[in-house]
């Protein structure tokens, strides 16, 4: 029951008006911003309740003029200051509308925009990689931009209805009460029934435009996984299936679109046409009276003009409303984003330098509820040793040195470096003692000594060379066409095996107390395999090494090595003594290198 409140609390925490809730208190950053947007709004109003009045007295002199006559000269002449006045107002209307539209494009359009992708970005890198794992690179990417950029490209006409349009309303109607009571009250009673519909429509235009985002993160996963194994997708003939699919994505895409954009665009003629009514009535009631005598002309042009501009605003809303909907239902996707769990933050480093001394104390861990990867792992690694982790695939061995790096936390146990306990240590301080390299290779665009050089702030050309000599890359690195200078990018042909040793060169350049190599030497040829291995027996030294591999010939000369099956430690022992013990380690040896 408790579980239930819980996600019950949460759903009603993350609608849209908690986005655009959240979205209003991040614009207090931008305080004289607003001040300046709301300056030039209130002028654009006052420019808008001056007019009607100075045009109404324009066009009461004609019509007195037309009536009784009298003399042509005097009456051009009375024309002149009202029509100046006039003319000025337009000017300062035109000022401020500039000055509106400006500050909104420039303070919130930009910064807002530009501020969020920042904090989006910086957020990822606070999350948690269980987050990651089960959201794909196109949802972050739609998050990033697809939703940051429609908040901010709606923020212009949002900030139009709520700012300008709401507070027009109410000067509005004190004017047409300061004027004449009965037709105020006419136009004041016709119009919740365009509130009323509008937002009957709002309620089903919100619900199909949540659904379009959905949509839009589902086209852009797609692409991204697409795009990423377009080579497996050619290998195989794939095309015209992962078109088929990306197909049916888009046309939902498009009926869902189609959907919204239908019902948004239907507030406007149904707000529009209440609005006519008004202006009708206003006309019918204000000639009547006018042409008994108990108004004059002055008044019910001026009323006519008031009612114009009353109605106003609420087209803005109807016109607007497509884009308040969508950056409502934007906002709701970032926010939550935003929302999402983060890594606890630790800010104690290592009490002394790191010698590489690792324990595991009784460790547990478990992906998903009930699932154990690891079970109550106990380990003890001396300082400098080099540890192998082998067993099968699933069986817990990168999810071991997942843990020692703190990219996810145990249920249960402590693991330990030099006797402190890293859950309490600062990750940056614990990262920066450990360097890591990955079956699947990262390289930046960018040169070849740039990208060894990555693993090492303010590293020299000599340091970048001297480790790409200990790490056996050298050799090919000379052969490029511009050597260590070559900008390496997706057009650089290099062999899988190449930039392996690229990001070893790297790892061995960081100089750090723990290396760990995970399948480091899958994407190599046998004799680049004897290089990395001459490599990491001269380069060692006294650091603590954890190296994961599948090809056991690799490992034979590590210090201690351990078999890990179902998340348990089945073997531990050097080479030759597991081979005379005959357990699971002598089975997976055998399994790969007994005679057939």
């Amino acid at each position: 029951m408790k579980g239930k409140n819980k996600e019950k609390n949460k759903n009603k925490n993350t609608g849209v008006f908690w986005a655009l809730g959240k979205m209003t208190r991040d614009l207090s950053g931008i305080k004289l911003w607003l001040l300046a947007i709301v300056l030039c709004a209130v002028g654009v109003i006052a420019c808008n309740v001056l007019a009607p009045s100075f045009l109404g007295s324009l066009v009461g002199a004609i019509s007195d003029f037309s009536l009784l006559q009298g003399d042509g000269k005097e009456f051009l002449q009375g024309l002149t200051k009202p029509m100046l006045f006039l003319l000025l107002t337009y000017v300062f209307y035109a000022v401020f509308s500039f000055g509106k539209a400006f500050f909104i494009n420039n303070a919130m359009t930009n910064k807002i925009t530009a501020g969020k992708r920042i904090q989006l970005s910086d957020k990822i890198s606070r999350l948690p990689l269980s987050y990651l794992d089960k959201t794909t690179t196109g949802e972050m990417l739609s998050r990033v931009h697809s939703n940051v950029g429609a908040m901010g490209g709606n923020i212009h006409e949002t900030i139009d209805v709520v700012v300008m349009g709401g507070l027009q309303m109410v000067v509005m109607m004190v004017m047409m009460l300061l004027e004449n009571a009965l037709i105020a009250a006419m136009v004041l009673l016709l119009t919740p029934i365009s509130a009323i519909l509008a937002t009957v429509i709002a309620k089903k235009s919100a619900k199909e435009y949540n659904k379009l985002w959905e949509e839009y993160d589902a086209i852009y996963a797609y692409a991204e996984e697409t795009y990423g194994g377009i080579e497996t997708v050619k290998n195989f003939g794939m095309e015209s299936g992962r078109l088929e699919e990306y197909t049916k994505i888009s046309a939902r895409l498009t009926e869902i679109s189609q959907k919204a954009n239908f019902l948004s665009s239907l507030v406007q003629p149904v707000v529009g046409f209440v609005n006519h009514l008004s202006f009708i009535a206003v006309c019918l009631v204000g000639g009547y009276l006018a042409i008994t005598g108990k108004m004059d002309v002055e008044t019910v042009v001026t009323l006519l003009l008031y009612s114009k501009n009353f109605s106003q605003p609420l087209m803005q809303i109807a016109n607007g409303f497509s884009s308040v909907q969508l950056l409502g239902s934007s906002a709701k996707k970032v926010y939550e984003f935003l929302d999402e769990r983060e890594m606890s933050v630790e800010t104690r480093g290592f009490s002394a330098p790191v010698r590489g001394e690792v324990r595991f104390e009784d460790v547990e861990f478990a992906y998903t509820e009930n699932k154990p990867v690891i079970k109550g792992l106990s380990l003890q690694v001396a300082a400098g040793e080099k540890i192998a982790i082998v067993g099968p695939t699933g069986g817990g061995k990168t999810t071991l040195v997942n843990l020692l790096m703190r990219f996810y936390e145990p249920q249960k146990g402590k693991i330990y470096i030099d006797g402190e306990d890293i859950s309490q240590i600062n990750r940056e301080q614990l990262r920066e003692n450990v360097s890591m390299v990955l079956q699947d290779t990262w390289l930046f665009e960018g040169t070849v000594a740039e990208n060894i050089a990555y693993g090492k702030a303010g590293a020299t050309r000599e340091d970048v060379v001297r480790a790409a000599k200990a790490a056996y890359a050298d050799g090919f690195i000379s052969l490029l066409p511009n050597g260590y200078d070559t900008v390496l990018s997706d057009a650089t042909a290099l062999s899988g095996g190449q930039k392996q040793l690229l990001t070893i060169a790297r790892a061995f350049l960081s100089d750090k107390a723990v290396l760990i190599l995970d399948e480091a030497t899958s994407d190599v040829d046998t004799r680049t395999e004897i290089y990395i291995q001459k490599a990491m027996n001269r380069l060692q030294g006294k650091k603590t090494c954890f190296v994961i591999a599948h090809r056991l010939s690799t490992i034979v000369h590590a210090d201690k090595i351990l078999a890990i099956d179902k998340g348990e430690i089945v073997d531990v022992g050097k080479h030759e003594d597991l081979l005379k013990k005959g357990g699971f380690y002598a089975e997976l040896w055998r399994s790969q290198y007994a005679p057939v």
